[in-house]
């Protein structure tokens, strides 16, 4: 098989096509955190796995919980891993500065901090990530399970969780209800 270069998509949504049926994926937004030749890793956005972060608090030592939030479904690799994705000019704590106004953590002390209201104003907890390995993710775009779109705040933050695949999609200007795949008329 040739190897085709894809720039690199970190800071861009990944768009399941309707074709897409993997279970992990299906009709699901990821948000791609870091793409280099080593392969890519994101965060899905779009797939809530508890709606409430009450029952893990216990576990993790969090003494103080002043607000709740739900658990977002990161993806099938390390799903016992927590992972913040948060809005902020500032960096909190050792954290992966996904663009300026971006940042991805695992660190617990900023989870405290959220919970207890101190935190920044917007994030996302979520539950283990997606992965590909090198070349894994050129593949599948070529095989067309993915759309590209650029990533926008306002969706991964603001836009209810239930309407951002369609939401994604729009700022591309794609009807998912009109997607021709391969595979056929979806």
């Amino acid at each position: 098989m040739k190897n085709i270069e894809i720039k690199n998509l970190t800071c861009m949504f990944l768009i399941a096509v309707p074709s897409l049926k993997d279970p992990n994926f299906e009709r699901t937004v990821i948000l791609i955190c870091d793409h280099s030749k080593d392969g890519a890793f994101g965060l899905v956005i779009n797939r809530v796995l508890l709606s409430s972060f009450v029952p893990l608090h216990g576990g993790l030592d969090i003494q103080e919980c002043l607000i709740d939030l739900p658990v977002f479904y990161g993806g099938p690799v390390k799903p016992e891993q927590g992972y913040i994705l948060y809005s902020s000019s500032d960096i909190y704590c050792p954290s992966i500065k996904i663009n300026d106004s971006i940042a991805l953590t695992t660190a617990k002390e900023l989870l405290i901090d959220i919970a207890a209201g101190r935190g920044p104003q917007k994030f996302l907890f979520a539950l283990g990530f997606a992965g590909w390995a090198p070349g894994q993710l050129e593949y599948e775009l070529m095989m067309d399970s993915w759309l590209i779109a650029p990533a926008n705040n306002k969706i991964i933050f603001d836009t209810p969780v239930n309407e951002r695949w369609k939401a994604t999609a729009d700022l591309i200007g794609v009807d998912l209800t009109r997607l021709f795949c391969r595979q056929g008329m979806v």
